[in-house]
């Protein structure tokens, strides 16, 4: 049974194409909410920055969804081999789409706050996941980075064995509604108007300094102010509520692939307050993300129409 949490804007069960040439589309457009969306505040509170890292989404959700859109991924492949180039040209925008919406989902694993066992073992197994998805996994580079962005070193054997029981006992209860939308490969109307959407690029970095610069104000206070038990605590889980909405929102440029200098315009912003090592292995993934999406929307440009 599929995770409840999936089933936003999930119309149907997809049809048994065999081929993509049999592909019956879904010509209505709906919504799209990526992960990465769905955590961005818009003009946050103290209290909604701490409301962010007291009470996360629940990242076993998230990875639910990242797996559905990987499987999508994967029935491209498997219905292309029997396909003629028209059909694939026809097709590849479905392609791109689902495969950022699936690296968003990753993106946004690994950059909340695990705070219990069931979300730690689902971030560590689509930790696993993305690496096995790389080419020559044992010794790409990308593969020590993934290890610390997913927190997957030098984890205690017992800890992964409880975390992981505590994955299983949670899987039975009912999932909460998601923010996040889920999506099939027919959708194509839906699919390829999101990818065709623009980004503004000029709103993210200003989103991001605004996150930095909320992020240096709680610091100051925590250092300068004289607090009570109960504001101190509230002042630092805000900080860490304004350093995870600073990743997410650099997260969002560096993956589009509507950003063509990702790298130049990230690299300077996420210098201000990315010095944590999970954090920027966080990042580098989704410049490299980014770079890869770019290369596969530029090689067929129907895809960005």
């Amino acid at each position: 049974m599929k995770d409840q949490n999936m089933t936003n804007a999930h119309p149907r069960q997809p049809a048994n194409a065999g081929r993509l040439n049999n592909l019956v589309v879904d010509n209505t457009e709906r919504p799209v909410i990526d992960e990465l969306t769905a955590l961005r505040l818009h003009d946050p509170s103290m209290a909604d920055y701490a409301a962010l890292i007291r009470n996360p989404p629940a990242i076993g959700a998230i990875t639910a969804r990242a797996k559905h859109h990987a499987d999508q991924s994967a029935r491209f492949v498997e219905l292309v081999s029997d396909s003629d180039q028209e059909a694939f040209g026809e097709h590849v925008g479905q392609l791109v789409a689902l495969a950022l919406l699936n690296n968003m989902a990753t993106l946004a694993a690994a950059l909340l706050p695990a705070l219990t066992g069931p979300d730690r073992h689902a971030r560590r197994e689509q930790g696993h996941a993305f690496i096995d998805s790389l080419d020559r996994p044992q010794d790409n580079p990308l593969r020590e980075v993934a290890k610390i962005a997913f927190g997957m070193r030098d984890i205690d054997a017992a800890e992964i064995a409880n975390d992981a029981i505590a994955f299983a006992a949670a899987g039975r209860a009912p999932a909460a509604p998601g923010q996040a939308t889920l999506h099939d490969l027919e959708e194509q109307a839906t699919l390829r108007g999101w990818l065709a959407a623009e980004i503004n690029i000029g709103g993210l970095q200003q989103e991001a300094r605004r996150h930095a610069q909320m992020a240096i104000r709680f610091s100051k206070s925590l250092r300068d102010d004289e607090l009570g038990h109960a504001d101190h605590d509230l002042t630092q889980a805000a900080r860490e509520g304004a350093i995870l909405q600073h990743a997410i929102t650099l997260a969002c440029l560096a993956i589009s692939p509507k950003v063509p200098n990702a790298r130049t315009l990230v690299q300077p912003i996420s210098d201000e307050m990315t010095g944590r090592p999970q954090v920027r292995a966080a990042l580098e993934l989704a410049m490299e993300m980014g770079d890869h999406l770019r290369q596969l929307a530029a090689s067929y440009p129907a895809t960005s129409r």
